[in-house]
Protein backbone atom coordinates (compact mmCIF):
# COMPACT_ATOMS: atom_id res chain seq x y z
CA UNK A 1 0.00 0.00 0.00
CA UNK A 2 1.23 3.46 -0.82
CA UNK A 3 1.48 6.11 1.89
CA UNK A 4 -0.98 9.12 1.11
CA UNK A 5 0.13 11.87 -0.99
CA UNK A 6 3.58 10.70 -1.28
CA UNK A 7 5.99 12.83 -3.22
CA UNK A 8 6.35 11.50 -7.07
CA UNK A 9 10.38 11.29 -6.13
CA UNK A 10 9.35 8.51 -3.52
CA UNK A 11 8.38 6.13 -6.36
CA UNK A 12 11.32 6.28 -8.44
CA UNK A 13 12.99 2.43 -8.48
CA UNK A 14 10.27 0.99 -7.57
CA UNK A 15 8.42 -1.62 -9.81
CA UNK A 16 4.71 -0.64 -10.15
CA UNK A 17 2.09 -4.09 -10.71
CA UNK A 18 5.60 -5.94 -11.71
CA UNK A 19 5.65 -4.52 -14.64
CA UNK A 20 6.95 -1.41 -14.90
CA UNK A 21 10.10 -0.04 -13.08
CA UNK A 22 9.74 3.55 -12.34
CA UNK A 23 12.99 5.90 -13.32
CA UNK A 24 12.05 9.38 -13.74
CA UNK A 25 9.48 11.96 -12.65
CA UNK A 26 7.86 13.62 -16.27
CA UNK A 27 5.22 15.60 -14.92
CA UNK A 28 2.81 16.02 -11.97
CA UNK A 29 -0.99 17.33 -12.95
CA UNK A 30 -4.66 17.55 -11.36
CA UNK A 31 -5.60 13.61 -11.18
CA UNK A 32 -1.97 11.98 -11.29
CA UNK A 33 1.94 11.70 -11.73
CA UNK A 34 3.14 10.42 -15.15
CA UNK A 35 6.46 8.89 -15.02
CA UNK A 36 9.13 7.60 -17.59
CA UNK A 37 9.42 3.72 -16.93
CA UNK A 38 10.64 0.62 -18.46
CA UNK A 39 8.98 -2.54 -19.06
CA UNK A 40 10.15 -5.72 -17.32
CA UNK A 41 9.73 -8.16 -19.60
CA UNK A 42 9.96 -6.01 -22.96
CA UNK A 43 12.90 -3.68 -21.72
CA UNK A 44 11.53 -0.75 -23.67
CA UNK A 45 10.46 2.70 -22.10
CA UNK A 46 6.94 4.33 -21.81
CA UNK A 47 5.07 6.92 -19.62
CA UNK A 48 3.44 5.57 -17.15
CA UNK A 49 0.63 7.77 -15.70
CA UNK A 50 -0.77 7.11 -11.97
CA UNK A 51 -3.83 8.17 -10.78
CA UNK A 52 -3.02 9.77 -6.42
CA UNK A 53 -3.88 7.53 -4.38
CA UNK A 54 -5.99 10.10 -2.48
CA UNK A 55 -8.42 10.67 -5.56
CA UNK A 56 -9.13 6.53 -5.44
CA UNK A 57 -12.39 7.54 -2.88
CA UNK A 58 -13.84 9.39 -5.36
CA UNK A 59 -16.06 7.53 -7.92
CA UNK A 60 -15.82 10.14 -10.10
CA UNK A 61 -11.90 10.26 -10.45
CA UNK A 62 -12.18 6.43 -10.95
CA UNK A 63 -14.21 6.77 -13.84
CA UNK A 64 -12.54 9.75 -15.61
CA UNK A 65 -9.44 7.87 -15.11
CA UNK A 66 -10.80 4.68 -16.54
CA UNK A 67 -12.74 6.64 -18.97
CA UNK A 68 -8.97 7.86 -20.13
CA UNK A 69 -7.92 4.30 -20.93
CA UNK A 70 -10.87 3.38 -22.94
CA UNK A 71 -10.89 6.62 -24.66
CA UNK A 72 -7.28 6.47 -25.49
CA UNK A 73 -7.67 2.52 -26.13
CA UNK A 74 -10.17 3.38 -28.90
CA UNK A 75 -8.19 5.49 -30.92
CA UNK A 76 -5.01 4.59 -33.18
CA UNK A 77 -4.32 7.69 -34.88
CA UNK A 78 -0.85 9.00 -35.61
CA UNK A 79 -1.68 12.39 -34.27
CA UNK A 80 -2.78 10.59 -31.08
CA UNK A 81 -0.97 9.38 -28.49
CA UNK A 82 -1.00 5.27 -27.86
CA UNK A 83 -2.02 3.20 -24.87
CA UNK A 84 -0.13 0.07 -24.07
CA UNK A 85 -1.58 -1.27 -21.04
CA UNK A 86 -3.90 0.19 -18.13
CA UNK A 87 -4.71 -1.62 -14.56
CA UNK A 88 -5.07 -1.33 -10.92
CA UNK A 89 -1.81 -2.38 -9.20
CA UNK A 90 -2.94 -4.56 -6.26
CA UNK A 91 0.00 -4.04 -3.90
CA UNK A 92 -0.06 -0.18 -4.31
CA UNK A 93 -3.42 0.36 -4.24
CA UNK A 94 -3.72 2.81 -7.64
CA UNK A 95 -4.46 2.88 -10.81
CA UNK A 96 -2.02 3.61 -13.80
CA UNK A 97 -1.91 3.86 -17.72
CA UNK A 98 0.69 2.67 -19.59
CA UNK A 99 1.84 5.07 -22.82
CA UNK A 100 4.02 5.64 -25.38
CA UNK A 101 7.15 7.95 -24.36
CA UNK A 102 6.91 11.11 -26.41
CA UNK A 103 10.23 13.04 -27.58
CA UNK A 104 9.78 16.57 -27.51
CA UNK A 105 7.71 19.64 -25.60
CA UNK A 106 3.95 21.09 -25.65
CA UNK A 107 2.48 23.44 -27.67
CA UNK A 108 2.20 25.33 -23.86
CA UNK A 109 5.96 25.39 -23.96
CA UNK A 110 6.41 26.89 -27.71
CA UNK A 111 3.73 29.57 -27.16
CA UNK A 112 5.11 30.74 -23.53
CA UNK A 113 8.62 31.31 -25.73
CA UNK A 114 7.18 32.69 -29.39
CA UNK A 115 4.20 34.21 -29.13
CA UNK A 116 2.84 35.52 -31.31
CA UNK A 117 2.99 32.76 -33.65
CA UNK A 118 3.20 33.37 -37.50
CA UNK A 119 0.39 31.72 -39.33
CA UNK A 120 3.04 30.11 -40.89
CA UNK A 121 4.14 28.29 -37.63
CA UNK A 122 0.70 28.03 -36.25
CA UNK A 123 -1.28 26.17 -38.61
CA UNK A 124 -0.04 23.19 -40.11
CA UNK A 125 -0.28 22.55 -36.35
CA UNK A 126 -3.79 23.34 -36.26
CA UNK A 127 -4.76 21.02 -39.38
CA UNK A 128 -3.04 18.05 -37.33
CA UNK A 129 -4.63 18.90 -34.02
CA UNK A 130 -7.79 18.56 -36.30
CA UNK A 131 -6.60 15.35 -37.90
CA UNK A 132 -6.20 13.73 -34.25
CA UNK A 133 -9.81 15.37 -32.99
CA UNK A 134 -11.21 13.79 -36.01
CA UNK A 135 -9.82 10.10 -35.23
CA UNK A 136 -11.39 10.93 -31.70
CA UNK A 137 -14.97 12.04 -32.78
CA UNK A 138 -15.21 9.29 -35.45
CA UNK A 139 -14.72 7.00 -32.20
CA UNK A 140 -17.45 8.70 -30.60
CA UNK A 141 -15.15 10.67 -28.27
CA UNK A 142 -15.37 14.37 -27.37
CA UNK A 143 -11.37 15.03 -25.38
CA UNK A 144 -13.48 18.13 -23.22
CA UNK A 145 -10.28 19.54 -22.00
CA UNK A 146 -7.69 20.55 -25.09
CA UNK A 147 -5.86 23.59 -24.54
CA UNK A 148 -1.73 24.01 -25.56
CA UNK A 149 -0.58 21.40 -22.47
CA UNK A 150 -2.26 18.63 -23.92
CA UNK A 151 -1.22 19.05 -27.51
CA UNK A 152 2.31 17.75 -27.48
CA UNK A 153 4.95 18.32 -30.21
CA UNK A 154 6.44 15.22 -31.20
CA UNK A 155 9.84 15.64 -32.38
CA UNK A 156 10.28 13.00 -35.59
CA UNK A 157 13.68 11.90 -36.50
CA UNK A 158 13.40 13.55 -40.16
CA UNK A 159 13.56 16.97 -37.88
CA UNK A 160 9.73 17.11 -38.95
CA UNK A 161 7.18 18.06 -36.11
CA UNK A 162 4.21 16.07 -35.60
CA UNK A 163 1.39 17.00 -33.12
CA UNK A 164 0.03 14.27 -30.66
CA UNK A 165 -3.19 14.80 -28.29
CA UNK A 166 -2.62 13.72 -24.58
CA UNK A 167 -4.77 13.39 -21.57
CA UNK A 168 -8.01 12.58 -22.62
CA UNK A 169 -8.62 11.84 -18.95
CA UNK A 170 -12.17 14.18 -18.84
CA UNK A 171 -13.43 13.29 -22.11
CA UNK A 172 -16.84 12.52 -22.49
CA UNK A 173 -18.09 8.92 -24.22
CA UNK A 174 -20.64 10.32 -26.84
CA UNK A 175 -22.55 6.70 -26.14
CA UNK A 176 -22.59 6.27 -22.83
CA UNK A 177 -24.91 7.99 -20.40
CA UNK A 178 -23.45 11.40 -19.23
CA UNK A 179 -26.27 11.41 -16.78
CA UNK A 180 -24.94 12.39 -12.61
CA UNK A 181 -21.18 13.56 -12.10
CA UNK A 182 -20.42 13.29 -15.91
CA UNK A 183 -22.50 16.95 -15.90
CA UNK A 184 -20.80 18.75 -13.97
CA UNK A 185 -18.55 21.39 -15.30
CA UNK A 186 -15.27 19.89 -16.10
CA UNK A 187 -12.76 20.96 -18.11
CA UNK A 188 -9.84 24.57 -18.33
CA UNK A 189 -12.24 27.33 -18.25
CA UNK A 190 -9.64 29.44 -20.39
CA UNK A 191 -10.69 26.73 -23.33
CA UNK A 192 -14.22 25.73 -21.97
CA UNK A 193 -16.73 26.65 -24.83
CA UNK A 194 -20.16 28.63 -23.81
CA UNK A 195 -21.92 26.07 -23.40
CA UNK A 196 -19.44 23.48 -21.14
CA UNK A 197 -19.65 26.65 -18.66
CA UNK A 198 -23.24 26.16 -18.29
CA UNK A 199 -22.76 22.54 -17.38
CA UNK A 200 -24.81 21.49 -20.47
CA UNK A 201 -24.63 18.15 -22.33
CA UNK A 202 -21.71 19.14 -25.26
CA UNK A 203 -20.73 17.73 -28.54
CA UNK A 204 -17.60 17.38 -30.52
CA UNK A 205 -18.20 21.37 -31.32
CA UNK A 206 -16.62 22.13 -28.02
CA UNK A 207 -13.60 20.84 -28.71
CA UNK A 208 -13.76 23.10 -31.76
CA UNK A 209 -13.89 25.87 -29.73
CA UNK A 210 -11.48 24.67 -27.81
CA UNK A 211 -8.83 24.68 -30.56
CA UNK A 212 -10.23 28.21 -31.62
CA UNK A 213 -9.09 29.82 -28.59
CA UNK A 214 -5.51 27.65 -28.80
CA UNK A 215 -5.06 29.10 -32.11
CA UNK A 216 -6.26 32.66 -31.15
CA UNK A 217 -3.93 33.03 -28.28
CA UNK A 218 -1.42 31.27 -30.01
CA UNK A 219 -1.18 33.94 -32.59
CA UNK A 220 -2.23 37.18 -30.81
CA UNK A 221 -0.77 35.98 -27.15
CA UNK A 222 -4.27 37.78 -26.07
CA UNK A 223 -6.91 36.01 -24.07
CA UNK A 224 -9.82 35.21 -25.45
CA UNK A 225 -12.14 36.37 -22.57
CA UNK A 226 -12.25 37.59 -19.26
CA UNK A 227 -11.51 34.58 -16.27
CA UNK A 228 -14.71 34.11 -15.39
CA UNK A 229 -17.82 31.86 -16.42
CA UNK A 230 -19.77 35.07 -17.46
CA UNK A 231 -17.12 36.17 -19.45
CA UNK A 232 -16.48 32.82 -21.88
CA UNK A 233 -20.25 32.77 -21.90
CA UNK A 234 -21.17 36.57 -23.03
CA UNK A 235 -17.86 38.40 -24.04
CA UNK A 236 -17.09 38.99 -27.69
CA UNK A 237 -13.64 38.27 -28.81
CA UNK A 238 -11.87 40.94 -30.20
CA UNK A 239 -11.12 41.01 -33.74
CA UNK A 240 -7.73 39.38 -34.21
CA UNK A 241 -6.20 42.14 -36.98
CA UNK A 242 -7.15 44.72 -34.30
CA UNK A 243 -4.97 43.69 -31.83
CA UNK A 244 -2.09 43.00 -33.84
CA UNK A 245 0.43 45.11 -35.82
CA UNK A 246 0.46 45.51 -39.49
CA UNK A 247 3.20 43.60 -40.26
CA UNK A 248 1.70 40.55 -38.06
CA UNK A 249 -1.74 40.45 -39.70
CA UNK A 250 -3.93 37.61 -40.88
CA UNK A 251 -5.46 36.43 -43.66
CA UNK A 252 -8.53 38.02 -43.72
CA UNK A 253 -10.09 33.67 -44.36
CA UNK A 254 -8.03 32.83 -41.13
CA UNK A 255 -9.42 35.30 -39.26
CA UNK A 256 -12.55 34.82 -40.47
CA UNK A 257 -12.17 30.83 -39.65
CA UNK A 258 -10.97 31.57 -35.74
CA UNK A 259 -14.35 34.27 -35.05
CA UNK A 260 -16.14 31.05 -37.06
CA UNK A 261 -14.56 28.68 -34.13
CA UNK A 262 -15.41 31.13 -31.51
CA UNK A 263 -18.97 31.64 -32.21
CA UNK A 264 -20.94 31.61 -28.78
CA UNK A 265 -23.77 29.41 -30.78
CA UNK A 266 -22.55 25.97 -31.70
CA UNK A 267 -24.63 25.59 -34.38
CA UNK A 268 -22.42 28.57 -36.04
CA UNK A 269 -19.31 26.79 -35.95
CA UNK A 270 -17.87 24.84 -38.41
CA UNK A 271 -19.79 21.61 -38.49
CA UNK A 272 -16.57 19.03 -38.10
CA UNK A 273 -12.84 18.83 -37.17
CA UNK A 274 -12.76 17.43 -40.46
CA UNK A 275 -14.33 20.73 -42.50
CA UNK A 276 -11.97 22.87 -40.58
CA UNK A 277 -9.19 21.09 -40.67
CA UNK A 278 -10.06 21.91 -44.68
CA UNK A 279 -10.16 24.93 -44.61
CA UNK A 280 -6.41 25.32 -42.68
CA UNK A 281 -5.36 23.24 -45.20
CA UNK A 282 -6.90 25.12 -48.01
CA UNK A 283 -5.16 28.35 -46.53
CA UNK A 284 -1.92 26.69 -46.28
CA UNK A 285 -1.94 25.61 -49.95
CA UNK A 286 -4.01 28.36 -51.62
CA UNK A 287 -6.94 27.16 -52.16
CA UNK A 288 -9.88 28.83 -53.78
CA UNK A 289 -10.15 32.05 -52.15
CA UNK A 290 -7.20 31.66 -49.97
CA UNK A 291 -5.80 35.37 -49.75
CA UNK A 292 -1.98 33.57 -49.51
CA UNK A 293 -0.62 30.19 -49.13
CA UNK A 294 1.25 29.31 -45.69
CA UNK A 295 4.14 27.42 -45.97
CA UNK A 296 4.48 23.98 -44.21
CA UNK A 297 8.17 24.34 -42.78
CA UNK A 298 9.34 21.20 -40.88
CA UNK A 299 5.69 19.89 -40.22
CA UNK A 300 4.41 16.91 -40.94
CA UNK A 301 1.30 17.52 -42.77
CA UNK A 302 -1.53 15.53 -44.68
CA UNK A 303 -2.35 16.44 -48.47
CA UNK A 304 -4.04 19.87 -49.36
CA UNK A 305 -7.90 20.06 -49.23
CA UNK A 306 -10.42 22.55 -50.28
CA UNK A 307 -12.60 24.45 -48.31
CA UNK A 308 -14.86 27.69 -48.62
CA UNK A 309 -15.86 30.09 -45.73
CA UNK A 310 -18.34 32.55 -47.13
CA UNK A 311 -19.77 34.55 -44.40
CA UNK A 312 -17.46 37.27 -43.37
CA UNK A 313 -17.71 37.12 -39.64
CA UNK A 314 -15.38 39.70 -38.53
CA UNK A 315 -18.01 42.31 -39.56
CA UNK A 316 -20.75 40.59 -37.96
CA UNK A 317 -18.47 40.74 -34.67
CA UNK A 318 -17.13 44.35 -35.19
CA UNK A 319 -21.00 45.32 -36.02
CA UNK A 320 -21.84 43.63 -33.10
CA UNK A 321 -19.82 45.63 -30.87
CA UNK A 322 -20.20 48.76 -32.19
CA UNK A 323 -24.28 47.94 -31.71
CA UNK A 324 -23.05 47.28 -28.04
CA UNK A 325 -21.53 50.23 -27.32
CA UNK A 326 -24.15 52.94 -29.18
CA UNK A 327 -27.23 51.08 -27.01
CA UNK A 328 -25.20 50.95 -24.02
CA UNK A 329 -24.70 54.87 -24.31
CA UNK A 330 -28.38 55.48 -24.60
Amino acid sequence: MVAPDEPPEAWLGRTLDGKYEIQTVLGVGGMGMVFSAQRVLIGDEVALKVLYPRLLQSPLQRDLFRDEAIAAARLSHRNVVTVYDAGFAEEESVAYIAMELLKGSTLKDLLREKAPLSPEELVPLGAQICEGLSAAHDAQIIHRDLKPDNVFLENVPDGSTRVKLVDFGISAMLDVDRSGERRQRLGTLRYMSPEQCRGQVVDRRADLYALGVVMYEGLTRRRVTGKSVSAVVNEVPAIPNLLLPPEQQLPPRLEDLLLRLLAKNPEDRPSSAEDTREALLAIIHGGPGADRPVQLGHIVSSAPAESGLGFNWKYAVLAGIICGLLFGAL
